[in-house]
């Protein structure tokens, strides 16, 4: 391989000294991660180039290339060795990667979860310590001794939630996972972050959990802490010509609603809300040829219990034949004589399946939609 490692520096208006030393440690990472445990830089240099740029060259000494060895368990009592060599997935013969390694004991926090850290979590063992020891390296291979602590499970003791002025408590408490007196589980907590995004009502790089165990009692307190964004929609647009007056959309969506207040004048702020109920109003004009008026009410939490949802909706379109047959011409007489009306109202039932997973959903709806005979009679004598 040449020893010889370049680089560009682009669209940079001066050298800057401190992205370089960040870019050879990502130079070093990559030589780790193939087996180059020893590689190191032993020598850069900066020039500019012809178009100038400037350009790094780093000289490098690659070392041996390296290979795991024989990887042996110490300090566990609730999995077998087995199971745990199975879980992390690592063979003797396998290139060497401490990243890896790490990533697969969960050293390195990972959302996807699958890794040793992560199994012992979601079972409670809030306390658990895990740390791998490099016991032999010989030739071109190294093994390891994993050395684990499982400690005492954590039962989740304490549940707060904070930073949020609109949202009420129990609209946050409801999409949690971390409840009281349980065993403290990993994976709910991430779990618990991803549904709290989902609402749209909070900054999602600013949910946090705030996880404070205490090891005197075997206890973990979850201080959640959120940051709320507007999460309504405005949905607007608007014409005029062609001799059929003004047309367009105007639509607004309600995401965070509160029914219950709606009589309440000091809750609106412009409307009541933090109930995480949706009202939705949309109207459509094409001038005297189209109009249709549409809302609907959504309760995510039926009951509050279990997430049930209800939605009620109602719509109504008016479809006038407003030109003129011969001339093509907008004809306000025809418009208010020739039409379809249609107007109807839905109720949709929606219920959290617990097969295959809770990801899935099943919704039941009932329509019922009127059209009146006669005007869709005379549109077709008349059109």
């Amino acid at each position: 391989m040449d020893p010889y490692f370049r680089f560009k520096l682009f669209n940079s208006a001066k050298f800057d000294a401190k992205n370089t030393e960040e870019d050879k440690e990502k130079v070093l990472s990559y030589y780790n991660s193939i087996g180059y445990r020893d590689a190191q830089i032993v020598a850069d240099t900066q020039y500019n180039s012809t178009n100038g740029n400037i350009d790094v060259a780093l000289k490098m000494s690659e070392g041996h290339k390296y290979y795991f060895g024989n990887i042996t368990w110490k300090g566990n009592a609730k999995y077998s060795d087995s199971i745990l060599t199975v879980l992390l997935g690592i063979h003797k013969g396998d290139v060497y990667n401490i990243q890896t390694l790490n990533k697969k004991l969960g050293k390195e926090l990972s959302p996807e979860g699958g890794d040793i850290s992560g199994l012992y979590m979601d079972d409670g063992y809030l306390f658990f310590r895990v740390d791998p020891v490099e016991t032999a390296v010989y030739n071109d291979t190294i093994d390891y001794e994993i050395r684990m602590v499982e400690g005492p499970q954590a039962r989740i003791k304490n549940v707060t939630i904070a930073g949020n002025e609109k949202t009420k408590d129990y609209v946050i408490r409801r999409e949690l996972r971390t409840i009281p007196g349980e065993l403290f589980n990993r994976s709910e907590v991430i779990r618990s972050v991803r549904e709290l995004g989902n609402l749209q009502y909070f900054n999602q790089e600013k949910i946090n959990p705030g996880v404070v165990p205490n090891a005197e009692d075997g206890t973990v307190d979850i201080n959640w802490t959120v940051e709320e964004k507007s999460s309504d929609q405005l949905e607007l647009s608007a014409g005029w010509g062609g001799g059929i007056g003004l047309t367009g959309t105007l639509g607004v969506s309600f995401n965070n609603f509160s029914i219950k207040n709606i009589f309440n004048k000091e809750s609106w702020d412009p409307l009541p809300q933090g109930d995480g109920q949706k009202l939705s109003l949309r109207y459509q004009s094409n001038g005297r040829a189209f109009n249709s008026y549409n809302a609907s009410f959504t309760e995510p939490w039926l009951g509050g219990k279990k997430r049930n949802s209800l939605t009620l909706s109602y719509y109504h379109s008016k479809f006038s034949n407003a030109f003129d047959p011969v001339t093509g011409l907008p004809d306000k007489s025809r418009s208010d004589s020739n039409y379809l009306k249609t107007t109807g109202v839905s109720v949709s039932l929606g219920k959290q399946l617990k097969w295959p997973d809770d990801y899935f959903s099943l919704v039941y709806s009932i329509n019922f939609t009127e059209v009146p005979n006669e005007k869709l009679s005379n549109i077709r004598r008349n059109g």
